[in-house]
């Protein structure tokens, strides 16, 4: 078992004040979701304080639902969806995201660490979802913060590990660790585990972290689930560092990707599909989170290439499509000891069409299988024989492949024992030329079924995937103004109506304000309506500035814009409707021409008992800005105060 984490250290680290920890809402979630007692309503709230970390949430939760459900669009959902431990991992990422995404250590590259992290980040989720491992959302947040240990370090000792990285250019070879320890007297694998487990992170995901530099050290049991996350933690940097790396290191960078693939029981065409998904998913990722990715590489492409490499290394034949349409040629694993009989089989498979590998060994026979993916292995049936039959069937890639054993003789007792073993089909010693050819035609007529119906079905799996994406964005274009970005009226009104409720629900205070934009008919009548327009966006940019984060503003028509604030008293909301009266005239709108000052009257009104519902509230905050008009504009008003309410 691996040995417990140093903690003195690092408690001496903490002290100091200098490692990157969570800030704002995010460390208020991380606090409340401490308590056994908080409920997702209670937290809801307090998530909503922070619209950009809402964001991110429903994105990870849309990933993990199956594709052919609705998309989810509200915290609620998304909480039911992550729970609470994931929910927490998540804002402690994304804070350390938001604040750390450049200091002052210059060898040290924030742009392509946090890039990279993202991809694990992404990968991680796709691989868990397959192989489940460990939790498709707590596997996201793993891969983001997998490499924290690294930010750390160049946080604590920005020109030391500056330095350390000139070194480690100049001398590759030198493992980064052993730089580390003798930098630092520690390391990013030990410091990122340490500060894991102090967030919360439990300690069965924290050690697999630890390791998955150097498993070697961790003396895991092959079949274990440590063992299984370490693997899956290995190939979601690789497919990082592959997506980052320069055209002509990728194919190299592939090869030992497929192997490990294979590992984790995904086929070939398996693995391509989901890191196809991959960079389709960072590039969304990458969007909403200002993060800079780059084209992803061609997956297929490199694979195929891959595949070429293998059949060199192990003297296979050089590829030959089976079809004009196929993107590369079928496989197949000869394991026979006579040679008479492999270069018979081989002549007869490479006839038809396929890449054929050969194997000698059980040990061999199943590293070979590893490595190529088969789709038809051809098999003596012996000890050996049978032995390499079940391993290749216990593996996940192993289970779609046609497999025929070679025997001596058409014996019952055989056949029950290889049918038992999971052979599909047998050929009898002596071999027959016209027999083998009969045989091999309705094998490989029946793969090439299993792969067109697999074509066909990742078309499907890439069609429903584009028309989620494109749900979302409708939706998300259905509930958002074209020219300024804001929440439309229809978003409003659904908003003010859920915040109405949990006000009524828990008594709480709920205000909302109209903001009118003074005199703006004449800026359209007078300078045109591009530069009206110019002015809308102007004064959207001034107002979203000017409120505070649990502030939601909507533009609900024209020049009149609709701003609800939860919790807040109607004292309070006048301070911020000041405010942003303040935003809007406090700088003249750029046009490239005419210089326009802007100036705005707003309407502040509070929920009372009184009031049906929100249409009332909407009616006082609007009567609120006429009242604001007659004092001469560019004023705030609230008729509750002025009759003595709130």
């Amino acid at each position: 078992m691996p040995q417990p984490i140093d903690m003195r250290r690092y408690a001496q680290l903490k002290a100091a004040g200098d490692l990157p920890s969570p800030r704002g809402v995010a460390l208020a979630i991380i606090r409340l979701t401490q308590s056994s007692e908080v409920s997702l309503a209670e937290l809801g709230r307090v998530i909503k304080g922070d619209p950009a970390f809402v964001g991110r949430l429903v994105k990870a939760a849309n990933g993990l639902i199956a594709e052919n459900r609705r998309a989810i669009v509200s915290v609620q959902e998304a909480l039911m969806v992550l729970g609470l431990p994931a929910v927490r991992t998540l804002a402690l990422g994304f804070s350390l995201l938001s604040t750390y995404r450049k200091g002052s250590c210059q060898g040290f590259d924030y742009q392509r660490f946090w890039s990279s992290a993202l991809l694990m980040a992404i990968a991680m989720q796709a691989l868990t979802q397959r192989v489940r491992m460990v939790a498709a959302d707590e596997a996201f947040s793993l891969g983001l913060l997998a490499r924290v240990g690294e930010l750390a370090l160049a946080t604590l000792y920005p020109d030391a590990f500056s330095r350390l990285l000139g070194d480690l250019q100049r001398e590759p070879a030198v493992p980064q660790v052993v730089l580390e320890e003798q930098a630092f007297a520690m390391n990013h694998r030990e410091l990122g585990a340490a500060m894991l487990a102090d967030w919360g992170v439990p300690d069965a995901l924290v050690q697999p972290v630890r390791f998955h530099e150097q498993p070697e050290l961790a003396g895991y049991a092959d079949d274990s689930r440590a063992a299984g996350i370490v693997q899956c933690l290995m190939l979601a940097r690789a497919v990082a560092q592959l997506c980052l790396a320069p055209e002509s290191e990728q194919v190299r960078l592939m090869t030992p990707m497929l192997r490990l693939s294979g590992r984790l029981g995904l086929g070939r065409s398996e693995f391509v599909s989901l890191c196809e998904r991959v960079g389709r998913d960072w590039d969304e990722w990458g969007k909403l989170l200002q993060i800079r990715t780059e084209g992803a590489p061609r997956f297929a492409e490199l694979s195929a290439a891959a595949a070429d490499a293998v059949g060199e290394a192990t003297k296979g034949a050089p590829a030959q499509p089976v079809a004009a349409e196929a993107e590369q040629p079928m496989r197949a694993l000869v394991v026979l000891g006579a040679r008479e009989e492999r270069v018979l089989v081989r002549a007869e498979l490479e006839a038809a069409g396929l890449a054929v590998f050969v194997a000698g060994g059980t040990d061999a026979a199943l590293e070979a299988a590893l490595d190529v993916q088969p789709q038809l292995l051809i098999v003596d049936w012996s000890a050996d024989g049978e032995r390499v039959v079940r391993g290749l069937r216990d593996m996940r890639l192993g289970r779609g492949v046609c497999v025929t054993t070679l025997m001596e003789a058409e014996d019952e007792a055989l056949l029950r024992a290889a049918s038992a073993a999971g052979a599909d089909d047998f050929l009898v010693r002596p071999l027959h030329r016209a027999a083998l050819t009969l045989r091999l035609r309705a094998c490989v007529r029946m793969l090439v079924l299993q792969q067109e119906l697999e074509h066909e079905r990742e078309e499907l799996r890439n069609f429903a995937a584009e028309l989620s994406i494109s749900n979302r964005r409708l939706q998300e274009a259905a509930l958002t103004d074209p020219l300024t970005g804001l929440p439309n009226r229809r978003q409003a009104i659904d908003s003010m109506e859920a915040e109405w409720a949990t006000a009524t629900r828990h008594n709480r205070a709920f205000s909302a304000m109209i903001v009118d934009l003074d005199g703006f008919k004449a800026i359209n009548d007078t300078h045109g309506h591009d530069v009206g327009d110019m002015a809308l966006r102007h004064a959207a940019a001034a107002l979203r500035s000017g409120l505070r984060t649990q502030d939601l503003i909507c533009r609900t028509g024209g020049d009149e814009f609709l701003v609800l604030c939860p919790d807040t008293e109607l004292k309070a909301a006048m301070v911020v409707a000041e405010r942003l009266r303040l935003a809007v005239q406090a700088r003249a709108v750029d046009t490239g021409g005419p210089q326009i000052f802007l100036t705005a009257s707003v309407g502040v009104a509070m929920r009372v008992p009184e009031m049906a519902g929100v249409d009332a509230l909407i009616k006082c905050a609007d009567d609120g800005v006429y009242r604001a008009k007659q004092r001469g504009r560019n004023c705030i008003a609230a008729l509750q105060l002025d009759s003595g309410e709130g």
